[in-house]
């Protein structure tokens, strides 16, 4: 849609075609179609952002949630055959020490100890157990979903109240199930987005894409075939930066199985088993995870360095990188190839938040400690920001 005048150009332009219709030498008369003019400004200007949303509404790229009033819920459904993944509780087995037949009560809760990965959380037991030497662990989960509420094995947790026979101080021996965060409006857009524009073609470097996305906690997969083994297919896995175990897309074995999982068998339980099948017979599949590739920047004499200029260029500097990733000819428009970093679009990228009068004299990019001028990504590797240093 064409740019939205503002109130005030509405406002101007009913009042000079009033004033070019009719003599206004009047002054009572000039002040009430002066008037008139405002409120028809005000009405016509809510008209302009009436339609304008609903033009959004039409648009993947544009359109907004349901409980914002849009439309993307309803693309999402559509395409996806869901609507946004909400986020989802965490499942721990825990060992206890107990007397031979104690009993733990259904509903009985915990509250994780303040040396675990999340201290002060809930967690519950779904149904009642009898603890017997073949029967010496349980399973609980967590009251909350997302991860906040993530555990490790060997965090400690107390029992909410005295249970007769057991200590009260358990340990998590195996995550079962791991938290996920709610799924983004961006990750769910992007999911939407990449349904439309990839046509599944029974085992295509685009099919990987497609149906990863069917696990939640993924944000993208980089398919190759595995270096002299043709039959071997080689997918590597970013996770969303919520759901990563590093905060730089490194997925979990959880998340990991999850996609093996959806590679091989679609999840749909609405459709026939026989339709349900996905990976073609003669491939053999492995799915791995991404590596992220530090990024060390250094910047040498900044006229006017203060925390909200490095805060400014810290942003810039995550986003840029955050654009650059692998690119998988047969799944990736020529187009939209980004998968290399360069010192020179760094350095404008930092200069983009800099006021005129406010320059550096010199700057340096290491990946992986060794300094570049450009540095290509592929396959596993995708870039992160660790050192960003102001000289």
């Amino acid at each position: 849609m064409a740019n939205i005048p503002t109130i005030f150009e509405i406002n101007a332009n009913i009042a000079n075609d009033l004033k070019n219709k009719l003599d206004l030498s009047d002054s009572g008369l000039k002040k009430t179609l002066d008037v008139f003019a405002g409120v028809l400004a005000a009405q016509f200007k809510l008209t302009y952002l009436a339609l304008s949303d609903v033009q959004n509404q039409l648009f993947v790229d544009t359109a907004d949630t349901s409980e914002n009033g849009g439309t993307l819920d309803r693309w999402g459904d559509i395409w996806l055959g869901r609507i946004r993944n909400s986020s989802s509780s965490g499942v721990y087995e825990i060992s206890l020490d107990f007397a031979e037949n104690s009993v733990l009560r259904q509903n009985l809760t915990f509250k994780s100890n303040d040396e675990s990965f999340s201290p002060s959380m809930q967690y519950i037991l779904d149904e009642q157990e009898t603890l017997t030497s073949s029967n010496n662990t349980v399973q609980i989960r967590s009251l909350l979903g997302g991860s906040q509420v993530l555990l490790e094995v060997g965090d400690t947790l107390t029992i909410n109240e005295p249970v007769i026979g057991v200590d009260q101080v358990v340990t998590v021996v195996a995550v079962v199930e791991q938290p996920l965060e709610e799924e983004s409006v961006d990750d769910y857009r992007s999911a939407i987005l990449q349904s439309i524009q990839l046509e599944p073609q029974g085992g295509a470097k685009t099919d990987y894409r497609l149906w990863a996305s069917d696990a939640q906690g993924v944000k993208s997969v980089y398919p190759y075939v595995k270096n002299e083994q043709a039959g071997t297919v080689q997918v590597y896995l970013e996770s969303t930066v919520d759901d990563s175990i590093d905060g730089y897309g490194t997925p979990s074995q959880a998340l990991i199985d999850s996609v093996i999982e959806v590679i091989n068998f679609d999840p749909d339980e609405t459709k026939p088993i026989n339709d349900r099948g996905r990976l073609p017979i003669q491939v053999t599949l492995e799915v791995l995870s991404i590596a992220p590739n530090p990024v060390d920047i250094t910047i040498t004499g900044l006229v006017d360095v203060t925390d909200e200029i490095k805060l400014a260029v810290r942003e810039n500097l995550e986003d840029y990188l955050s654009e650059i990733r692998p690119y998988v000819a047969g799944a990736d428009l020529a187009r939209n190839k980004n998968d290399i970093v360069y010192s020179a679009r760094a350095q404008s990228v930092v200069a983009d938040v800099l006021s005129s009068d406010n320059f550096f004299t010199s700057f340096s990019l290491l990946v992986n400690g060794v300094n570049q001028n450009s540095f290509l990504f592929s396959r596993e590797n995708i870039p992160y920001l660790r050192n960003l240093t102001f000289d």
